[in-house]
């Protein structure tokens, strides 16, 4: 499918559901960054796709049926802004006409989408109440979306209400394709009447205008007004050619059986009676294959037979045109002629027909096609090359653009915690992202036996960056946030700025996963490393803080207090207040140790407890 169907949902979708679901829609397909091009071609199961997400992602019991039959009426919607909306008004002047003619405004359509593989629809029924709309095509489940087309077709450019009813689908013949067929009603009583008009006799004509009407048309002008035309009675059997055909076919193809030389193009449907009876309205192509003589011995006999040689490339002749019963033939014998013009793109294939250029009628344009067809379809070829080349460049932009906005994200995410990044991020002031946390958890590591001067200042830097990046990883594993670290020291906190109730807990198993991965670090490098940790629980105040390199920051008394815990603390050890000791006593595993009073600089003397290790539970 050309990309002109996808753009047609984007902008509709968009404009009703908004970016943000759109871009959810195009993550679940993995088309992620896509940017669709008018002509460039995409997956024929894209639709489908699109439709399945759109049901999961905007759900209110819409299902993928639902969204196909949006996404038909989406395609009518859009249609003004390719200016399409002209071929629509022009197509009729009923909406019978229009249906009628839309397997031609198709084959028109090919020359601005060479690569299109359209459907192929006609009329086989017409009433004052609707019509028989046969559908046949090679993709599977779209009968919701053209549902959707005709119903926006026939509200936007006929005014008419319509009803769409599918009945049982026919048996094509071919296993690629799928024939649907659907009953439309509507007021079909004006078509008729007009249909009704032009047929009578009513016609205010004069004398000699009569008489030239009242004429008949010899066979012999017919067929030299269209050299390919080919006439067969309703046995199929050809009876006569135009006259380039009999050049073309010096032995003859009198007798042979329509359908054993010619294959349908479109509309693709069984070549019999009744059905080539029934597109007398439609535009139709034809494949011919030229037949020739072939020797076969049969015993000690050599006899001619007449075969065709489909197999070869180049001795086929396609034929565009429209088939006509005879009514005045009626009375010696039931005949169709279809009058046609064969379909030559350019001169290489003009040649390889072993055509000429006065070969082709003059009432035609395949002489003008034949001249302009290489350097018109070069010019093409070139303009939606150059429009894929800037579709792929434009993608790889945005993918550009996605990766360096997740560098930005991380980078600043680790800064600011992603919740409150995001509230900024919608245009909250920084002010009113301060949060209130009523009890939190705390905890400060500090490296010893690092001492920095201009002598080691290189080596002692890899060395801590050695040592926070191990912390780092501690600190990825449990919900924790590390808030920053300022020289030597090691800043984490539980319970903010996601409020949970086991903030204590996950920072004591994030003490005791710092002393463990620090002494693994010692005993695998033999840095000469140690830490001490202390933690607090209490109240504090936290939101973002300053405009240039912004920083989360937490403020109150508890940040102190935990900061003093540290910095009173044993080297190897870990130092926690009695407040965080009671807290910690509700969840189980931990042993603990009594400290002591501890004289505490701007406290006083406070009573603290030695984290010694966890042990999991048994169940």
């Amino acid at each position: 499918m050309y990309g002109m169907i996808f753009e047609t949902i984007q902008n509709i979708f968009q404009l009703e559901y908004g970016e943000q679901l759109w871009h959810a829609l195009l993550e679940k397909t993995n088309y992620r960054n896509t940017v669709f091009c008018t002509h460039q071609t995409y997956p024929d199961d894209l639709v489908m796709e699109l439709a399945t997400a759109a049901a999961e992602v905007v759900g209110n019991r819409l299902t993928e049926l639902d969204f196909l039959n949006y996404f038909g009426r989406c395609f009518i919607r859009s249609f003004d802004q390719y200016g399409y909306d002209k071929i629509i008004k022009a197509g009729g002047r009923y909406f019978c006409d229009f249906l009628t003619g839309i397997d031609n405004i198709h084959l028109q359509m090919r020359y601005m989408f060479p690569k299109m593989v359209s459907p192929s629809m006609y009329i086989s029924h017409e009433d004052a109440d609707g019509v028989l709309l046969h559908y046949r095509t090679p993709r599977s489940g779209l009968c919701p979306y053209l549902r959707g087309l005709l119903l926006q077709l026939a509200k936007d450019y006929f005014n008419i209400e319509l009803l769409v009813e599918e009945l049982a689908s026919e048996p094509t013949g071919e296993d690629e394709y799928y024939q649907n067929r659907f009953r439309l009603h509507f007021n079909n009583r004006d078509y008729l009447a007009s249909r009704e008009m032009m047929n009578g006799s009513n016609l205010n004509l004069d004398v000699s205008m009569r008489a030239i009407m009242s004429s008949t048309l010899s066979s012999n002008a017919l067929l030299q007004l269209f050299p390919f035309a080919l006439i067969f009675r309703s046995d199929l059997k050809i009876i006569s050619t135009g006259k380039q055909l009999k050049i073309m076919f010096m032995d003859g193809i009198y007798g042979h059986s329509l359908d054993e030389l010619v294959k349908m193009r479109r509309p693709r449907v069984n070549l019999t009676w009744d059905n080539i009876l029934g597109l007398q309205k439609v535009m139709c192509e034809i494949e011919l294959f030229l037949i020739y003589k072939k020797e076969e011995t049969v015993g000690n006999k050599t006899l001619q037979t007449v075969g065709n040689n489909k197999s070869e490339e180049s001795r086929r002749l396609f034929l565009q045109g429209q088939f006509r019963y005879l009514k005045e033939w009626d009375a010696a014998m039931n005949a169709v002629i279809f009058l046609c013009n064969p379909i030559v793109n350019n001169l290489t294939d003009l040649d390889e027909l072993g055509l000429k250029l006065d070969d082709l009628s003059m009432h035609g344009n395949g002489r003008e096609m034949v001249m302009g067809g290489l350097q018109h379809n070069s010019r093409l070829e070139d303009l939606y090359e150059r429009a894929e080349e800037r579709s792929h460049e434009l993608e790889k932009t945005h993918q550009l653009l996605e990766q360096w906005t997740e560098r930005g994200d991380q980078l600043l995410y680790s800064m600011i915690p992603q919740s409150v990044a995001d509230n900024l991020r919608k245009g909250t002031h920084p002010v009113d992202t301060c949060q209130n946390f009523e009890s939190i958890t705390v905890l400060f590591v500090e490296l010893t036996n690092i001492e920095i001067n201009a002598d080691n200042a290189l080596e002692m830097v890899k060395s801590m960056n050695a040592v926070f990046s191990q912390l780092d990883t501690v600190v990825d594993r449990h919900k924790v946030y590390k808030v920053e670290t300022v020289g030597k020291v090691y800043m984490v906190v539980g319970g903010a700025p996601e409020e949970n109730k086991s903030h204590v807990r996950d920072v004591a198993l994030v003490a005791l996963s710092f002393r463990d991965e620090i002494n693994e670090l010692v005993n695998t490098t033999g840095m000469d490393v140690r830490i001490r940790t202390g933690f607090h629980s209490g109240s504090a105040v936290a939101g973002v803080v300053g405009l240039k390199m912004p920083r989360y920051c937490f403020f109150g008394d508890t940040i102190n207090t935990a900061s003093r815990m540290q910095s009173s603390c044993d080297p190897g050890n870990i130092q926690m207040s009695s407040t965080s000791y009671s807290l910690l006593e509700s969840f189980s595993g931990f042993v603990c140790e009594k400290r002591g009073l501890v004289k505490v600089k701007g406290k006083g003397e406070m009573q603290t407890y030695w984290l010694l290790h966890h042990q999991e539970s048994a169940d």
